[in-house]
């Protein structure tokens, strides 16, 4: 093979793994959104059952938004992508998903193509505490997946219900 067949190839697998890890990120993004709308929704109909569809002016809610180029460091890579928040009241989840994007941010071991990490704090004021470690891999499917990483080996794979998991805390009393 010539040398420019090796950057043509590089450049076609970068492209379809990019394309990849950017569908795993939106899947995380629109359940999250998904899962705090839903509970948004239950909240305004708890906070004032007779008002109807319409619910209460001011009524209390999960704030919720994506931070564009966020980095953070997963053992000694620098993974650079977004980092996604919801808050109820003063307690804060994130979510931040990421990949090197260049050679010396280093790689993924294991073979994943993105990974993510978990934060919950109690407090607006205190850093959120890891929670849950992710992975992004490719796994006899057309799409990848999101894994649950456990003691550095792949877990249970992410589903809403899991993610479920990971936002009813917010609004627990």
């Amino acid at each position: 093979m010539q040398e420019k067949d090796y950057v043509a190839e590089y450049l076609a697998l970068k492209a379809a793994n990019d394309q990849l890890r950017e569908h795993g990120k939106q899947w995380l993004w629109d359940s999250l959104n998904r899962i705090c709308d839903e509970i948004n929704q239950r909240l305004l109909a708890e906070s004032n059952p007779l008002s109807g569809p319409a619910g209460v002016a001011g009524a209390a809610s999960i704030l919720s938004g994506v931070q564009p180029d966020w980095q953070f460091k997963v053992e000694n890579a620098v993974m650079v992508g977004e980092r996604f928040g919801a808050r109820f009241r003063y307690r804060t989840l994130t979510v931040e998903v990421g990949w090197p994007r260049l050679p010396e941010h280093g790689f993924i071991t294991d073979g994943g193509l993105a990974r993510g990490r978990v934060g919950l704090s109690q407090n607006t004021m205190i850093e959120p505490q890891p929670v849950a470690e992710l992975i992004l891999k490719k796994v006899n499917a057309a799409y990848p997946s999101w894994f649950v990483l456990e003691n550095k080996q792949r877990g249970e794979e992410v589903t809403e219900a899991f993610l479920r998991k990971l936002v009813n805390p917010l609004v627990k009393d």
